[in-house]
């Protein structure tokens, strides 16, 4: 199996191109279900959902895929440091949705959209460190 041709995979690709614009930080490092105690990490973790959407006589049937997006950040009292984490989430959220309009989807066999289901929210915090999360979904189809 290579692994490069799944679908996560694949996301994950599309995903770096993301970070990296909004960052500024070409050496970003996106996880599979796993997010490391460093700050500036990323992890892609897929949520078990039921992927049929709609399904044609025809044989061609609708999915669609969710995931959860999660990173690790600096957390601290600072105020404009807290407000860079939730800017961060902001111009994720918006960068999917003019690559989304303008069709600049990820490399998946039949993919139609993506998009992301919720704003960018904190799940947890420590002293030093916050961990955030967003839902985002990929639509395509198969034959």
């Amino acid at each position: 199996m290579n692994y490069n041709d799944l679908r996560i995979s694949k996301l994950r690709e599309y995903l770096f191109t993301i970070v990296d614009n909004i960052t500024s930080n070409s050496n970003s490092q996106i996880n599979a279900n796993m997010l490391s105690n460093d700050i500036n990490n990323y992890s892609l973790d897929k949520i078990p959902t039921d992927t049929e959407v709609e399904s044609w006589i025809i044989g061609i049937v609708k999915r669609r895929d969710v995931y959860s997006f999660r990173s690790r950040m600096s957390y601290s009292q600072d105020t404009i440091n807290n407000l860079k984490n939730i800017g961060f989430f902001e111009k994720f959220e918006d960068k999917i949705k003019s690559n989304n309009d303008e069709g600049i989807l990820p490399d998946i066999d039949g993919v139609e959209s993506i998009e992301c289901l919720n704003c960018g929210t904190m799940l947890n915090a420590e002293t030093k460190t916050a961990e955030f999360d967003i839902q985002i979904q990929i639509t395509y189809r198969e034959e």
